[in-house]
């Protein structure tokens, strides 16, 4: 039996919980339904293209998992979905680090995060910059071993890395690098709510359109998942880079994370 299956048989009960449902208000977006329509791709009934459109429409946050009694693993078969679906996405080589030092910090964003948190430590970060998060679109595919091998290899003198956004924690998480986030190193620094990427439980959403797929494929609809997350926020602080930037780009013109108050104390 197909292990999408007992999802697809499922009366929608994670509904509740999936952020793309609650801010898309998409019922093709509840995670039974994309197992359904899984589940007929499978069986010949439905065209790659389709399922395709399914399998996306997810930020991979995992809370269909957390919130099912099953505890189905729809995440992951959703990912190994799309690992068939989709083709290889581009990725970007791997640029050289600049500068010195044990700690290895990875910019995503074009915000100076090494020269601050060299400053605010005293002593010397290198800085690692990347415009992909480091690759983290290919994490699903079959080459993926390549690029994880080629980030290993790269921080193999690392003392520390140190991350502020959701995808470069991903892919690092998939490379088998370990990490810390910003807010950990300088945690006067860790005010906000938590990311799915950060393990942040007390979301108004499990996440806010910025994760997986779903931004990619579907912006439009990872743009509704950001503003209805804007509108249900107790609070505009944010733990996470990557949500940081999608919220702006929804209209959250006070959305801020822990970088944006070290760039402030740097001055």
């Amino acid at each position: 039996m197909s292990e999408f299956a007992l999802c697809a048989l499922c009366p929608r009960l994670c509904r509740p919980a999936c952020p793309v449902v609650t801010g898309s208000h998409r019922t093709a977006a509840v995670p039974a339904m994309l197992a359904a329509a899984l589940l007929e791709w499978e069986r010949g009934n439905v065209s790659p293209e389709v399922a395709a459109q399914a399998a996306t429409l997810c930020t991979d946050c995992g809370a269909c998992e957390e919130w099912c009694h099953l505890h189905r693993p729809l995440p992951r078969l959703l990912r190994e979905a799309r690992a068939q679906l989709l083709p290889d996405p581009l990725v970007e080589a791997l640029r050289p680090m600049e500068g010195e030092g044990d700690i290895v910090v990875v910019e995503s964003d074009g915000r100076p995060m090494a020269e601050a948190l060299s400053r605010r430590l005293g002593k010397p970060v290198r800085r690692w910059f990347t415009a992909d998060k480091l690759g983290v679109a290919a994490v699903e595919h079959v080459d993926w071993a390549l690029k994880a091998a080629a980030i290993r290899a790269t921080l193999a003198d690392a003392e520390m890395v140190v991350v502020a956004d959701g995808g470069v924690a991903r892919a690092l998480e998939a490379a088998e690098v370990p990490f810390k986030w910003l807010h950990e190193v300088v945690p006067d620094l860790a005010e906000g709510l938590g990311s799915c990427a950060t393990g942040g439980g007390d979301l108004p959403l499990a996440c806010c359109g910025a994760g997986g797929p779903l931004h990619q494929h579907h912006p439009d609809e990872a743009r509704r998942v950001g503003k209805a997350w804007l509108e249900r926020a107790s609070t505009h602080k944010v733990l996470d880079a990557r949500c940081r930037n999608h919220l702006l780009a929804c209209g959250g013109i006070e959305v801020t994370d822990p970088l944006d108050a070290l760039l402030e104390e740097a001055g």
